[in-house]
């Protein structure tokens, strides 16, 4: 895409937010949200019209100014390792330390988890974990780049581990190599993930110290074992979920790594190089590739998601669930989800059970309703290709949706919560010690409140729609090189993307309540 119609189009998508804005004039009306009462300037009906308006508004002016002799795969970017303050960034002086850091707050998490206080709130380990690491790092994954590729301890470990192995002559690898069945696709990585989300959502004990260092123990087994049988690179790649997770997410930020030089992936294992021979955000080819062939950019947003690769099911259904478990944990805290929980518990009377049938169950419904969009557009738009072939092509344009939610859902439970780790920090193991004088600091609350809630989640969401309407149909031009087909195929995902929108800022809209399964 060239610079003057990515500048264009990124220009109207931003006045379309802007008009669903300007278009909430006052009027009474009431809404709940953020645990107070906050009233709405207008009803919640004409909020949801109103985003789904600028959703068929941006639809119209991506289809005036995207043609196809304007999509090309090539975008504007700056390689900031041209200034020599930005070449200490992948500087082993400045990654060493961080990486030293990153294994011990590891470390800590387990030693705090397993000897420290058992009251969450006194005890690092849930606010590093759930706080700080989970719902932080995937804004810093999205806004800033792929910083878990440096900061994965259980990477680190391994590698520590296996060149403290070749400095004692015992081999040249830790792992013993074996072939990844290819099969098995991203499988593992999916049911990591999916565990992890049960115990988020579902488990009851997901906030003790104690379990958490013993699921992070077991985890760390789990990774470790990928990584000594089949490889650092093939395990990450895909058995490792934070790895995955992360990775996708940073497909939406503003920055990469590349390597100018494809001769340099040949030896990698990591199939990093895509359908147009290009290499990116492969770290292991940036740390052996010569200085002159390197380069960390910055780049528009999200056009890392618009990458010519190839995405196998496996992480197709991935990506449907990182969007379906967000999805989840907002419905939880609605009325309807209570309403539901009563009706379910009258046959099951079960806690744990409804929930896990429940997170199971939203996945399913997210890929049955994401597959039928699919269908249509095959049809509207007589696509050759059996319909989970679209489903992989267009999949990646579902991720900016996820990190809307996840703004709008989070961002305020980050703020807020997020500054426990200020008085836990003098005393991780809640044992009443004050190592940095901070240990009487009292979080406030009011840094934000519930307009503030609203408002962010509305822009949010609006927005990341916008988004996933431009790259799926520039995907679509791409794709089947003929305008009125494209136009044609993406009628069935324009109502996918205002379904999304009218969901989503209905169920942030609704009352918190207290739900069985957190």
């Amino acid at each position: 895409m060239t610079l003057k119609h990515s500048h264009r189009v990124y220009t109207c998508l931003l006045i379309s937010a802007i008009t669903v804005l300007l278009s909430l004039l006052p009027r009474p009306a009431y809404a709940h949200g953020f645990g107070e009462r906050y009233d709405l300037p207008v009803p919640l009906y004409l909020y949801l019209f109103g985003a789904a308006a600028a959703i068929v508004f941006s639809f119209i002016i991506i289809v005036l100014f995207l043609k196809a002799k304007s999509v090309k795969d090539d975008y504007p970017r700056v390689n900031l390792l041209r200034w020599r303050i930005f070449r200490l960034l992948p500087s082993p002086y400045l990654t060493l330390p961080i990486k030293v850091l990153s294994v011990g707050v590891f470390f800590l998490v387990i030693s705090a988890g397993l000897f420290g206080n058992q009251r969450y709130d006194l005890n690092i380990a849930p606010t590093l974990v759930w706080v700080i690491w989970w719902v932080g790092l995937a804004y810093v994954s999205a806004l800033i780049g792929n910083v878990w590729s440096v900061l994965n301890p259980w990477r680190i470990i391994f590698e520590w581990s296996e060149k403290l192995y070749r400095q004692l002559g015992l081999g040249d690898t830790l792992s013993i190599q074996r072939k990844y069945p290819q099969e098995w696709g991203y499988w593992p990585a999916f049911l990591l993930f999916l565990i992890f989300s049960w115990i988020e959502l579902v488990y009851s004990d997901s906030s003790s110290p104690l379990r958490i260092a013993q699921i992070s123990l077991m985890y760390s087994i789990v990774t470790l074992g990928g990584m000594f049988i089949f490889g650092k690179n093939q395990w990450l790649r895909y058995g490792e979920a934070f790895s995955v997770t992360f990775g996708l997410l940073s497909k939406f930020a503003p920055t990469e790594i590349r390597i100018t030089s494809p001769s340099t992936c040949k030896e990698c294992s990591n199939l990093c190089i895509d359908l147009d021979n290009t290499c990116l955000d492969c770290i292991d080819c940036f740390r052996h590739a010569p200085r002159e062939k390197r380069e960390l950019n910055l780049r528009p947003f999200a056009v890392g998601l618009l990458r010519n690769e190839f995405v196998s099911p496996s992480k197709t259904i991935f990506v449907v669930l990182l969007l379906s478990t967000v999805a989840f944990d907002g419905l939880t805290a609605t009325p309807v989800w209570g309403k539901l929980f009563n009706t379910m518990f009258s046959f099951l009377e079960n806690v744990t059970l409804i929930g896990t049938l429940c997170l199971i169950s939203l996945p399913v419904l997210f890929t049955m309703l994401y597959a039928t969009t699919c269908s249509f557009m095959k049809n509207l738009a007589a696509i050759r290709m059996p319909v989970m072939g679209i489903c992989q092509k267009f999949i990646y344009s579902l991720i900016p949706i996820a990190l809307a939610y996840h703004l709008a859902h989070f961002l305020s439970y980050l703020l807020i919560q997020g500054q426990r780790i200020i008085p836990i920090a003098s005393d991780p193991f809640g044992l009443g010690w004050d190592l940095f004088s901070t240990a009487s600091f009292s979080i406030n609350i009011a840094i934000v409140n519930a307009k503030f809630a609203w408002i962010t989640a509305v822009i949010a969401i609006v927005l990341g729609h916008m988004i996933a309407v431009y790259l799926a149909h520039f995907i679509a031009i791409r794709l089947l090189r003929n305008q009125q087909r494209a136009l044609n195929s993406q009628y069935p995902m324009l109502v996918l993307m205002i379904a999304y929108t009218v969901t989503s800022l209905w169920i942030i809209a609704q009352p918190i309540v207290e739900h069985p399964t957190g």
